[in-house]
């Protein structure tokens, strides 16, 4: 029962969050510089020692029916234990992988030109299909090289023009604005403080109610 002699439960969820981020804090500074005694200088594997590569998808902890998907890559001649007719043997039995690919193209195509069956009554689900349009830019927007000298004396001219301005202590500063505000409000500082003092009060009764005084009724 919260009888409000302690913090809410918001609160106590951040007293947890901020020990956590504490514990981590000790972890940085005192048990991580420990893992250089375990330092060990890299060397990349030996490609003829192991010559297989293997590929993974991974999305970061969902499921993925392409997450199953393994890809292994290797050369011929990183397997020192062949001999050059069993390498030449082994590229041959790798390429039936593209023959049945190729193969299944050719079913799929024989089956897409039978006239028996055109699969009218199907409808086609192209939602997965999204094309993003590239638009390429247009030559006529290209520099040519009278532009890119036009342009080049226009900088140019309005650098020299900018140099007479400054010269002639036409062109306004930030640094001298800067400065010369800096400067005023150095000298209203430098006023005093009781500069009210320095008026006449009036005597009588608008004096005193002026300075705060009040008349004691007895």
């Amino acid at each position: 029962m919260y009888e409000e002699d302690d913090i809410s439960s918001l609160g106590h969820s951040e007293l947890e969050q901020h020990r956590e981020l504490r514990d981590m804090v000790r972890i940085a500074a005192w048990e991580m510089p420990l893992l250089t005694t375990l330092h060990q200088p890299f060397t990349p594997p030996d490609r003829k020692a192991l010559p297989l590569r293997w590929r993974y998808t991974t999305y970061m902890g969902e499921h993925h029916p392409a997450s199953r998907k393994v890809v292994v890559e290797f050369q011929p001649a990183h397997i020192q234990s062949l001999t050059p007719p069993q390498r030449a043997k082994l590229c041959k039995l790798a390429a039936q992988n593209k023959r049945f690919l190729g193969d299944t193209i050719q079913k799929l195509l024989a089956e897409a030109q039978d006239t028996t069956d055109t699969f009218a009554d199907v409808p086609l689900d192209t939602r997965h299909v999204k094309r993003t349009p590239k638009p390429k830019f247009p030559r006529e927007w290209l520099l040519t090289a009278e532009r890119k000298a036009e342009l080049e004396g226009l900088r140019r001219r309005e650098l020299l023009e900018e140099g007479r301005k400054v010269e002639g202590n036409l062109l306004v500063s930030g640094v001298g604005a800067i400065e010369q505000q800096r400067a005023i409000d150095a000298k209203r500082a430098e006023e005093p403080v009781m500069a009210e003092a320095r008026q006449p009060v009036g005597r009588g009764k608008m004096g005193r109610k002026e300075m705060g005084q009040q008349r004691v009724q007895r």
